[in-house]
């Protein structure tokens, strides 16, 4: 027997569920494996080389944005030093202080003045000159002892260049306890050789604030670091520029003046081939969030991939070798299922080869089953709901007989009789109770005018007038321009039995109750103010809370169903404020915008 022969009986002795597990992993599931896996490591290393180029860019946008500052306050100082009529002033030697004074009003008060104005990245502009007939302040001092000492003006005279920038520690003129950090461009005005009789340095501060805003808008890029010629650390993202504590550190550097103990991956990039940054530098430092998430991004890609390109074939193979084991042993199961009364249909697509027909018979079998049964089931629902409508009917028969017309003829009734025996105040009462009861009958709309609201409430206010006599009394004031305007029915009517009921119900002496609707600005301002008992805070309190939280406890229904309909109505645009001094008086006020109430009229 040759060997190929016996490794074909070798092949088929194997299951056939092997065959296709080894098929599945050695065609198609360690291919797609390899190949995702060779993808994912070259497009990582694009990914990381785009995003370190993106990070370059970031840095140089932050030097060009620096350098764009530092060239137009190099450019005020050539301008200043240009300017002849400006340094025969500064040469000039002024008779007295008063001489001064009046050039300074006349010329130097708003020849710097104005550039910080100009140049919001600008927080001052200074001369300072050996002329010592000039006076100190604003932005014109004389160079004193401290001054020749400061490390700008050291600097400056160090270097032969006309303009350089420089950093140096300084007192905060905020905070006199404080150092601050200053980067200042320093000009020296000798343009002119006959006007040197005097040195003259121009000086421009540079915001330190703005600064840290160019750095931060890169933060969630690069943490940068502005090193100045000295390898000192001028200032950095999210830092500090002032302080009490250590400033202007310097940073380790190599033999080469490299700087050292950065991080990996971290950017030096010259600030700018200028004479006067020379040796400035910024450097970046990855905050490797950005190069994480886009390799998390890319992780998250190729997993997908993987499992899509694995997740399909494996479907399509296990579909194939269990399509005939998973009709058999779902038929069995619903067949379990009509031993238990319960005809459910097999819902899944049955195939057109034998088990397929069988499938499509049960279902034939268990819908003919099932109609037989739901006929039988609403034909005696029917018989219930027969029965049930005509108890209905019955019921509302029985309703239809109290006709609210009866409540009214009584009424009038009643009025006849006190007509008749001159009860002129019972008359004037039950006259109010039954437009009342009309008019709540009548109402159909949710919304009325404000005249019309104050109508039905003076109309209650009369009843309650009656009630307590010389003991009561209202006041109601309205602007008229408002009385068109339409609010929920009932608003002011709640609030005012609301008042009356918990607030002066208990009062022994004169009962008062205010009611006003007037104009402030754009709103509508709706207040119910009464002298009754009131409520001290923790009460106070509990039925704010119960507002606005909805609890319903059985209490407050009045003020609950306006505060509900005015946010109903007014998408809780409008303000709902209650105020109460105990034993004093209890204030509602309710403020709508009367652009709102339009809007809801147009709507309505």
């Amino acid at each position: 027997m040759s060997r190929g022969w016996k490794m074909l009986q070798f092949v088929n002795d194997i299951p056939l569920k092997f065959k296709f597990l080894i098929i599945y992993l050695m065609c198609v599931l360690l291919p797609i494996l390899c190949i995702n896996s060779l993808f994912y490591m070259q497009d990582s290393k694009n990914t990381e080389r785009r995003e370190m180029d993106n990070l370059r860019i970031s840095l140089d946008r932050v030097g060009n944005a620096m350098m764009q500052m530092v060239n137009e306050g190099v450019v005020i100082g050539n301008a200043l030093s240009a300017d002849r009529v400006f340094n025969e002033m500064l040469e000039y030697k002024y008779t007295d202080n008063v001489a001064y004074y009046e050039e300074y009003d006349s010329y130097l008060r708003d020849k710097l003045g104005q550039y910080p104005n100009i140049y919001p990245y600008i927080s001052w502009i200074g001369v300072y000159t050996s002329n010592p007939t000039l006076s100190n302040g604003g932005s014109y001092f004389m160079l004193k002892p401290e001054d020749l000492k400061s490390e700008w003006y050291q600097k400056m005279s160090d270097k032969k260049d006309k303009v350089t920038v420089t950093s140096y520690l300084d007192v905060n003129p905020m905070n006199p306890e404080e150092k601050m950090v200053y980067v200042s461009i320093i000009r020296k005005m000798d343009t002119f050789p006959d006007l040197m009789q005097y040195s003259k340095y121009l000086r421009v501060d540079i915001r330190m604030d703005k600064l840290l805003e160019l750095f931060d808008k890169e933060r969630n890029y690069l943490l940068i670091k502005l090193v100045d010629e000295d390898n000192r650390l001028v200032l950095e993202s999210a830092g500090a520029f002032k302080g009490k504590e250590a400033l202007l550190p310097t940073l380790p550097v190599s033999k080469d003046s490299q700087l050292m103990s950065l991080p990996a991956k971290s950017f030096v990039s010259p600030l700018s081939n200028a004479s006067y940054v020379r040796n400035w530098r910024l450097v970046g430092i990855p905050e490797g969030s950005r190069i994480a998430e886009e390799r998390k991004g890319i992780i998250r890609f190729f997993t997908w991939l993987t499992l899509i390109s694995t997740i399909i074939p494996t479907m399509l193979i296990y579909i194939i070798m269990h399509s005939f084991n998973f009709r058999v042993r779902k038929l069995s199961k619903h067949m379990q299922l009509v031993k238990n009364e319960r005809f459910e249909p097999i819902t899944m697509y049955e195939g057109k080869d034998e088990i397929g027909h069988l499938l499509r018979s049960f279902n034939l079998m268990t819908e003919k089953i099932r109609n037989l049964i739901n006929d039988v089931y609403k034909l005696e629902l029917q018989k219930k709901d027969l029965e049930l409508e005509r108890v209905q009917a019955e019921l509302n028969y029985l309703q239809s007989q109290v006709d609210p017309h009866f409540l009214f003829n009584t009424l009038n009734a009643i009025f006849v009789v006190c007509k008749k025996y001159r009860y002129e105040h019972v008359t004037e009462i039950i006259q109010n109770l039954s437009q009342i009861l009309r008019r709540l009958l009548s109402w159909k709309e949710d919304l009325v005018s404000v005249e019309e609201e104050a109508s039905f409430t003076e109309m209650y206010l009369q009843i309650e007038k009656f009630r307590f006599q010389d003991r009561f009394h209202y006041e109601l004031s309205i602007d008229p321009s408002l009385l068109p305007y339409r609010i929920p029915k009932m608003s002011i009517q709640s609030l005012v039995e609301n008042s009356c009921k918990h607030g002066l119900q208990s009062v022994k002496g004169n009962r008062k109750i205010r009611i006003s609707v007037e104009r402030t600005g754009g709103n509508m301002l709706i207040r119910v103010e009464d002298n009754g008992i009131g409520m001290d805070s923790v009460k106070l309190n509990a039925i704010v809370k119960s507002l606005y939280t909805g609890e319903d406890n059985g209490k407050n229904i009045g003020l609950r169903n306006v505060y509900r309909r005015l946010n109903l109505f007014y998408a809780e645009r409008s303000l709902f404020h209650i105020e109460s001094i105990p034993f004093e008086k209890t204030s509602v006020t309710i403020q709508i915008p009367l652009n709102l109430i339009r809007k809801q009229e147009e709507t309505s």
